[in-house]
């Protein structure tokens, strides 16, 4: 994938974001676009630059116009975008079900590692508290990365027609 092509997804995942929030309660306030193409993207794509730089832009820009602090959300990000990179190396990515595991996983370590960060600033909030909308965020961005994952994975998988196939 080209950069500018990333940086489009990105930016378009950035803007719908807010509307969701206010569009649909349910699923807006579940659902993580910048998190689901930063997990699939890193997870598809060989060139994993993209995936996780810009992830990390645009959780940075997205704590910066709606979070309370500059950081908790861009650190989140790059942390299980590390994590993916780790993780695709024992997960065959033409396989839907280690995308979806592989989404699951990263959801919870978002969250987790999000409620950390502000748990070292001095966040009152228990862990329990902060996950209480854990499985609908689960559920959520599972379905969106599913979506994504379907219309990305054409670019990705080899032909057998092709001659670097082998």
């Amino acid at each position: 994938m080209k950069y500018w092509q990333g940086f489009i997804l990105f930016l378009a995942a950035f803007i719908l974001q807010p509307f969701f929030h206010n569009l649909i309660p349910a699923f807006g306030g579940n659902v993580n676009l910048i998190l689901c193409l930063t997990v699939i993207m890193t997870f598809l794509y060989d060139e994993t630059v993209i995936g996780i730089f810009f992830g990390l832009v645009f959780g940075l820009a997205g704590d910066l116009f709606y979070g309370m602090y500059a950081g908790p959300g861009a650190f989140s990000l790059v942390a299980v975008g590390v994590a993916v990179l780790l993780l695709k190396r024992f997960a065959n990515k033409e396989n839907f079900i280690n995308a979806l595991i592989t989404m699951l996983l990263s959801t919870w370590m978002y969250a987790s590692v999000y409620w950390l960060v502000y748990y070292f600033i001095g966040s009152p909030y228990s862990y329990l508290y902060a996950m209480k909308s854990l499985p609908w965020q689960l559920l959520f961005n599972t379905v969106v990365a599913a979506i994504l994952y379907f219309v990305l994975i054409k670019r990705v998988i080899k032909h057998r027609r092709d001659r670097y196939f082998r």
